[in-house]
């Protein structure tokens, strides 16, 4: 039941647009279509003692028997017997198998009664023509009775309530119409959000990434509003949420190991845009923040966004170290507390530099003057620049975007870091929108390009 109700929850905006397109094509269909009018008349059934015996028997057999023959009038309403003559006698424009589509009889139950009834648009001509069946019916039911044409019939019908016009149209029934209308688009509605959810395999929250890979979520970012003027943490931050969520995020790589903490971070994502470049920064800031030297190391040599996101220079950086024309003093630049290493000018080789020993010796450097290196590669199913820094770092953070990243993509992504013995710590889930129910009762809603860097 409650996963029904996240599925609604999810999904309510589908449910919405069917009922609403439901009720519009009933409203719509309902004023197109033309009223009808349905007449009704009444006849009993008696049965006639044609003998000089009137004893009890006799007129118990004689009820009997009208109750049994009474069964069978009402089929004769729609026969050519009946409405031939009806048709000459109202000039009607049909033949007796049209008009045998607009009148019925039928016969309450326990009855020897025969309620006729007539539809037509127009309530004058339904009246009519329901009075013409019943006299027609009379006359056709006691001649089909008699066994001789001299014979007295044995059977007596009688007409006791004429048909006069309707006031009221029996269809179409606004109410009714709309009321179907509604209970088909509520149902088709509930179809296609279960059929769009299950054919859904996009991430949207913890359960989603825990179930598809089995990692646990070190954090949910949720959207920043401020994204585009503070895209990194600062101490007293406006987004309370957002910031505390990248707290979170480092307080659970120091619970990975506690006596001995990954202190070289990779932090990297399936595709590009899924905000691991941010993810990264704003672990830097968290960390520079709780007191620990920290570096970021920008290790995507083919689209680096860092010097951009930071405001910072991107002529000179890991390529220029790695290749031996400057060394990590000349190329270090600092931000939000933190220092920073760019990508430096683009290689023509990007995987066979961060597979270099050269590279893996920066690291090693680093690790001697900071307590944490945090790398940021490209994305990992892209190329596999990733899936060589990982080999490297201590730890791998996956970061996925919330109802973007499917599934499948994250286990591929993932299964490339598995391929290299790399240490996943975990996965960070970003941009995910919290509605009011949420803990911190705060709520993010307008997406920004700049988030997904």
């Amino acid at each position: 039941m409650v996963e029904f109700l996240t599925i609604l929850r999810r999904r309510w905006r589908i449910l919405v647009a069917c009922v609403i397109a439901g009720v519009a094509a009933a409203g719509g269909i309902t004023t197109q279509m033309s009223p009808t009018y349905r007449a009704e008349t009444q006849l009993f059934v008696a049965f006639a003692n044609t003998s000089s015996d009137d004893t009890a028997v006799s007129l118990s057999q004689g009820n009997l028997f009208a109750a049994n023959r009474v069964k069978s009038y009402p089929d004769l309403v729609s026969s050519p017997l009946v409405l031939e003559p009806v048709i000459a006698e109202l000039d009607l424009d049909m033949t007796p198998q049209q008009l045998a589509g607009s009148v019925s009889a039928q016969v309450p139950l326990n009855t020897v009664l025969i309620e006729v009834f007539a539809d037509n648009e127009s309530p004058v001509l339904a009246a009519d023509i329901a009075n013409e069946v019943a006299a027609n019916l009379v006359t056709v039911v006691e001649d089909l009775d008699r066994i001789r044409a001299s014979d007295i019939s044995p059977v007596r019908v009688s007409l006791t309530r004429a048909a006069v016009p309707p006031t009221s149209p029996r269809s179409p029934v606004p109410i009714l119409n709309l009321g179907v209308g509604l209970m088909l688009g509520l149902g088709l509605g509930l179809a296609l959000a279960l059929l769009r959810e299950s054919l859904d395999t996009t991430l949207k929250d913890d359960g989603d990434v825990e179930t598809a890979t089995g990692l646990t979520v070190l954090a949910s970012v949720p959207v920043n509003p401020d994204i585009n003027d503070t895209p990194v943490i600062q101490q007293g931050a406006a987004s309370p949420v957002w910031s505390e969520s990248y707290r979170k995020l480092r307080t659970n790589i120091s619970y990975l190991a506690p006596d001995n903490p990954p202190r070289s971070l990779m932090v990297t994502s399936a595709h590009q845009g899924d905000g691991k470049t941010l993810t990264a920064a704003n672990l830097a800031a968290s960390l520079a923040q709780s007191g620990r030297r920290t570096i970021l190391v920008e290790a995507d040599l083919r689209r680096p966004s860092i010097a951009r996101l930071l405001g910072l220079v991107p002529d000179v950086g890991v390529t220029s170290v790695v290749s031996g024309k400057a060394s990590v003093e000349e190329v270090l630049q600092h931000a939000h507390g933190f220092d920073v290493l760019t990508s430096g000018p683009i290689p023509p080789n990007p995987s066979e530099l961060l597979e270099s020993q050269s590279f893996r010796a920066l690291i090693d450097a680093l690790l001697e003057t900071y307590d944490t290196v945090i790398v940021d590669p490209p994305p990992l199913i892209a190329v596999t620049d990733a899936a060589l820094v990982g080999a490297v770092a201590d730890a791998s953070i996956v970061v996925c975007r919330s109802k973007r990243t499917k599934a499948p993509e994250l286990r591929r992504a993932l299964l490339s870091l598995r391929a290299v013995d790399a240490k996943i710590a975990g996965v960070v889930l970003n941009r995910v929108t919290m509605d009011s129910s949420a803990y911190y009762q705060y709520s993010y809603k307008r997406p920004t390009a700049r988030q997904g860097a």
